[in-house]
């Protein structure tokens, strides 16, 4: 039975997000950013917006409690459910990831995530996927947003992956979006990930 495209998109992106789910973050979580300091997770997850680029939030999953380090990841579907991303921020236990694309851990963070993605595709028979190329995403004002393109397929459906990563006020900002590699009405993941970023760092 071939699959409906929306759901080997969601198989998909819930793969390669990882981790197991753990909803609610806490009293601790929620309490106010700290004078002087980064927000508080609970108060970054929340300049998250429910709708940007025709993109809406489904799901949060927290991540944080069980696994520290790993914070939040927040699901989203694209138009007409064209695509499927998800959201992550999330640290590392670093007590302030730097702000510059350049720095180390952002470019050793952009390598992992990366990797991740490549080699969670290499454990399903059904999925092939390679990286095709790397660019910066330019956000207005802001530290840009470092991205690969991932190409492959699953199953017979031939499918593409964006992988972003950047800073986003101290901690690491995840993106993936992932689409059919043709669509009747292609959708541009890019204003999606410039909204996010721009959202995310308030």
């Amino acid at each position: 039975m071939r699959h409906a495209p929306s759901l080997v998109l969601l198989a998909l992106t819930l793969g390669m997000a990882g981790c197991a789910q753990q909803e609610g973050e806490g009293a601790a979580g929620a309490a106010a950013s700290p004078p002087g300091g980064r927000p508080t997770l609970a108060v970054a997850a929340g300049r998250l917006p429910d709708a940007v680029a025709g993109f809406t939030r489904r799901d949060t999953t927290w991540h944080e409690q069980t696994r520290a380090g790993l914070g939040v990841a927040m699901d989203y579907d694209g138009p007409a459910r064209s695509a499927v991303s998800t959201v992550s921020l999330y640290d590392r236990g670093i007590a302030a990831v730097p702000n510059e694309i350049d720095a180390p851990a952002l470019q050793a963070e952009f390598n992992a995530a990366v990797n991740e993605a490549v080699a969670m595709a290499g454990t399903r028979t059904s999925q092939r996927i390679t990286e095709s190329n790397r660019t910066d995403v330019a956000v207005p004002g802001q530290a840009p947003m470092r991205c690969a393109t991932l190409q492959g397929t699953y199953g017979r459906q031939e499918v593409q992956t964006l992988v972003c990563l950047g800073p986003a006020a101290g901690r690491f900002l995840k993106v993936l979006v992932t689409s059919p590699a043709r669509q009747v009405r292609p959708v541009d993941p890019m204003p999606f990930v410039v909204g996010i970023a721009q959202a995310a760092r308030g």
